[in-house]
């Protein structure tokens, strides 16, 4: 999108219930919701025929919530919404937009994110050992140096 975005897509995406916010920014529309209807936005997005391209999930600590963005495409649109979790959730949108389905599983496999509704939140990515949530910690914990940057260079 080069051009400054139709007004009506901009008054449609502020309609969603949740959305504070639409804003036009690196050829893309912004859409900012804390409190965004997840469903809502879905079945907004696949009335005006714009499909889900991808989700992307950034812990905000170890325990708290995750911002999650929601990335929506088009030939020449893209939408992205951004919004968090509550509790630790956010309602499933896999049986509304099939590619939802397994990127929620990564997202809880990598960051212990729970999406309640999902068909089959069975681990996709996790070998035997790794605790669900791995990822978040590493993300969001302190930074540990066993002796000093390069240490792992020695040859023992």
């Amino acid at each position: 999108m080069t051009a400054d975005p139709p007004p009506a897509l901009t008054e449609r995406l502020a309609s969603i219930d949740g959305v504070t916010s639409v804003t036009f920014h690196n050829r893309g529309l912004w859409v900012d919701g804390p409190l965004l209807d997840v469903e809502a936005m879905a079945d907004a997005m696949a009335g005006l025929g714009i499909r889900l391209a991808s989700i992307t999930a950034i812990p905000q600590s170890v325990k708290g919530e995750t911002t999650i963005i929601y990335h929506f495409i088009t030939e020449s649109t893209i939408v992205s919404f951004k919004t968090q979790t509550r509790n630790g959730a956010l309602a499933s949108l896999a049986g509304r937009l099939r590619a939802a389905a397994w990127a929620e599983r990564e997202i809880r496999d990598l960051f212990a994110v729970d999406f309640p509704g999902h068909p089959n939140l069975v681990p996709l990515l996790k070998p035997s050992g790794f605790a669900s949530g791995m990822v978040r910690e590493a993300m969001c914990g302190p930074a540990v140096l066993a002796n000093s940057p390069t240490s792992a260079l020695r040859v023992k």
